[in-house]
């Protein structure tokens, strides 16, 4: 991903807000990238022929269900944990930036370790910050 420098040394959830998005902009950039090639992709590779053979559109135009071409082609992205990401950010926040009551660095450390040793901070982001 792109470098958007150390949140060890974040001093402002702005930083931290904007890393965030730098990094979602270009995870969204690759998704889509991705999806596409899939749906480009997927009518040569898996064929939907039972699906296509019972949708109108797909009789008529002699097309795959997945196919990507025509009006109404198969193109959607699914991104999941958009609640998560932002119920972190509210979290963090909290906790980190109004609060004080944990650094970057605390948190940093606790993540890297999978929360192993930091049970009451990661109870305070569970149970005590914002969602």
């Amino acid at each position: 991903g792109p470098q958007t420098g150390d949140a060890r040394k974040f001093k402002s959830f702005d930083e931290l807000y904007n890393a965030w998005a730098e990094q979602l902009k270009w995870l969204m950039n690759l998704l889509t990238m991705s999806v596409h090639f899939g749906r480009v992709m997927s009518p040569e590779m898996c064929p939907r022929s039972f699906l296509s053979s019972i949708s109108e559109r797909c009789v008529e135009s002699g097309q795959d269900a997945a196919s990507p071409e025509g009006d109404r082609g198969n193109s959607w992205i699914t991104a999941f944990t958009w609640v998560e990401n932002i119920n972190s950010l509210a979290a963090v926040k909290k906790l980190v930036f109004d609060d004080k009551k944990y650094t970057m660095d605390q948190l940093i450390t606790a993540l890297e370790a999978n929360w192993e040793g930091f049970e009451q901070m990661r109870l305070d982001f569970v149970k005590n910050a914002p969602k």
